[in-house]
């Protein structure tokens, strides 16, 4: 994270990425489409659900649309009788996502009919049920159309022969005025994606964290919540630098030091960049930065650091060798340890 070509990247929401990293969790999805829709727990296989690897996302619309989908067989059918459910997230209100998901069925059920063709099964083959589910969250409601009917030109003598079906539709900027999922991973991710957009932003995180604190003993508890605050320090634009450290000095988990450099890339990439003059200044301030996060890091896990260290980290002005020096600082079991490699 800290090499100079990926610095651009970390400039970006990261909102794609990570609904995609949360959700083909397959122990994740099942307890979002259980919460969302109950009834299926019994009706479907939810233990081989198959996460599809071949995104439905073609090339030209790759950059703009994100999707994850999973066939589940129905318990106690035939292997061939499966159901699909298409995981469709937004993060703005798009008034032709109808469209979109129309394109996805259709799609998927070519390919079905394709496999069934060459398998020599379309004798008792028929089409497979698909549940379209739309995570959205955002600054606003989402209020474009969940029917497809919506966007068809209504001509009277027409109706019967238009195509039309809903979506089901998970809103997340009323997250807080919904009965929350029991399943307290479920529950950090989902109020995190609402967070984001909040002015109030740093405020959810400690309440979050209040929430699921005494699980973070778990590595699994422990390893998400770090993914879900990397999200947060990346994407969302209502935490600053001083809500980070306001949030972090309040979290008992020492691994939350982990976030420190990361968030610092970030942080300073967001100051004016292009302009020869203060180029100098700036690059000293990011450096500063970067030593007083090193400093920060290595007081939270080893002790009271010697001014020796001080003094030569402050004579380091190569953010590179800085980066590198806060991954030692965050692997290395003693101060002595990083003494030495500082000295290298």
């Amino acid at each position: 994270m800290c090499k100079n070509e990926q610095r651009n990247d970390l400039k970006q929401p990261q909102h794609d990425p990570f609904f995609k990293s949360m959700f083909e969790d397959q122990r994740l999805f099942r307890e979002l489409l259980v919460w969302l829709v109950p009834f299926v727990a019994e009706l479907l296989d939810l233990d081989r659900a198959d996460l599809q690897k071949d995104s439905l996302v073609d090339e030209e619309l790759k950059t703009h649309y994100s999707d994850l989908l999973y066939k589940i067989p129905v318990r106690g059918a035939d292997q061939n009788i499966v159901v699909f459910v298409l995981l469709e997230h937004k993060a703005s209100p798009d008034q032709w996502t109808m469209l979109q998901v129309l394109r996805y069925i259709v799609q998927i059920w070519c390919r079905e009919y394709s496999a069934a063709k060459e398998q020599n099964r379309l004798a008792d083959f028929m089409l497979p049920p698909i549940l379209p589910i739309i995570v959205y969250h955002g600054e606003r409601e989402f209020k474009v159309p969940i029917r497809l009917g919506k966007l068809i030109r209504a001509i009277r003598g027409f109706e019967k022969y238009q195509l039309d079906f809903e979506v089901l539709l998970l809103d997340l900027t009323n997250f807080d005025k919904t009965t929350p999922p029991e399943d307290l991973e479920l529950f950090a991710v989902l109020a995190i994606m609402q967070a984001v957009f909040r002015p109030d932003a740093a405020e959810r995180i400690l309440r979050i964290y209040q929430k699921i604190k005494h699980k973070l003993g778990d590595p699994r508890y422990s390893e998400r919540w770090l993914k879900l605050l990397r999200y947060m320090m990346t994407s969302s634009k209502y935490i600053n630098k001083k809500d980070f450290f306001e949030v972090t000095s309040q979290m008992s988990d020492t691994d939350i030091a982990t976030l420190s450099p990361f968030y610092q890339e970030v942080f300073a990439e967001g100051r004016e960049e292009g302009r020869e003059e203060g180029r100098d200044e700036e690059r000293n301030l990011w450096a500063t930065d970067k030593v007083e996060t090193l400093l920060q890091i290595l007081s939270k896990r080893l002790g009271d650091v010697p001014p020796t260290i001080h003094d030569k980290l402050h004579a380091i002005h190569d953010i590179d060798v800085l980066c590198k020096l806060t991954d030692v600082a965050l692997d290395c079991l003693s101060l002595d340890e990083f003494e030495v490699a500082l000295g290298k």
